[in-house]
């Protein structure tokens, strides 16, 4: 009885369905080959046991809109099946918002329900299946998630093109009394579309709180004659300082696969890590740099911050300074005006 012929994971009612007793499936669970992951909800162990953290909860949440037919896979769950960046450790359960008033919102093991108005607008149909518009989902998220994690899914659905600022702006009216309005509202006067990680936009949330100019994303570095010498992160130009969220993978994306060892491959990251600093530096930047871990210690990163600040002299940076989603010198690029439109409405 493998049952692998399942989608996983399945519930009691659909593993009775394909024929297999009560009594089979009780005993499956007992020899180990089924995992009960929750009341009525059980999967294959070998193919659990192999699937990533996200991957599993993904696999709830199809599941939850499979058998769930009163409700609508919503907020973090919605934003990860639209491959939406998600914080390192998902939710324990997937997330849904309910269709039907006569439903009780109080949740299961693996559920979590929400109520709120849906109108036909707000769903999509997809493979006969339906699916709230990215533009609920990136709101719903503002409202109920952590708000650099929130920040992240908005930047990146701004960014794939999922949504625009209009459609944010007019989702955002729907939701003007709902409970969190006030966290989406602050995001949304930050959401940038050229960020391009979730540690980017889980920093940027983080900086916005130490009172300096918002950061430009992504800014192509080009020395006096016009030579590239790199795209950063983050880039302030009133202040001298760019930005590099990293952790040495970024240095590494041509290096995979060689046969060289962990520690050869550290050194050849720390060595292209430190020409492009030199690059950057030449040009009269200074470099600023974090990694994952550094977040999780929001008073040393601002004291490293302010510290590339007091060592740079705006007026000493020589280099030519351009907008990647464009091309465009930075005073020429559009993009900021119409960051400030959305911020304003």
């Amino acid at each position: 009885m493998p049952l692998t012929h399942l989608r996983q994971p399945f519930t009691r009612a659909e593993c009775l369905a394909s024929g297999v007793s009560s009594g089979q499936l009780d005993r499956a669970v007992g020899r180990g080959d089924l995992t009960r992951i929750a009341s009525g909800l059980y999967a294959v162990t070998s193919r659990w046991e192999e699937l990533q953290p996200w991957d599993r909860h993904l696999a709830l949440a199809e599941t939850a809109s499979r058998t769930t037919p009163d409700a609508i896979v919503s907020h973090a769950s919605a934003a990860a099946l639209l491959g939406l960046p998600m914080p390192p450790h998902p939710p324990a359960r997937a997330t849904m918002t309910l269709l039907d008033d006569r439903r009780t919102s109080e949740g299961d093991s693996w559920r979590r329900f929400h109520r709120g108005a849906t109108p036909p607008e707000h769903v999509v149909i997809d493979q006969g299946r339906p699916y709230l518009v990215p533009s609920r989902t990136v709101i719903d998220c503002a409202r109920d998630m952590r708000p650099g994690d929130a920040l992240a899914v908005l930047d990146a659905a701004l960014r794939a093109g999922l949504t625009t600022g209009s459609q944010l702006v007019e989702m955002r009216r729907h939701q003007r009394r709902w409970p969190g309005i006030a966290a989406a509202d602050a995001l949304l006067r930050l959401g940038d579309g050229r960020r391009e990680s979730w540690l980017e936009s889980s920093s940027a949330w983080l900086m916005a709180s130490w009172e300096v100019p918002p950061g430009i994303p992504q800014v192509v570095v080009c020395d006096p004659s016009g030579r590239f010498l790199g795209r950063v992160d983050v880039l302030w130009p009133e202040l001298g300082v760019v930005g590099e969220a990293d952790g040495q993978s970024k240095y590494l994306m041509g290096d995979r696969g060689t046969g060289w060892s962990d520690e050869e491959l550290a050194s050849r990251a720390i060595r292209a890590q430190d020409s492009r600093e030199g690059r950057l530096t030449s040009v009269g930047l200074v470099v600023f740099r974090w990694s994952p871990a550094q977040l999780s210690d929001p008073i040393e990163l601002r004291t490293r911050f302010f510290s590339a600040v007091a060592r740079a002299d705006p007026g000493r940076v020589t280099a030519r300074l351009s907008c990647s989603c464009c091309g465009r010198p930075l005073t020429d690029c559009a993009s900021p005006t119409r960051i400030a439109g959305l911020r304003a409405a």
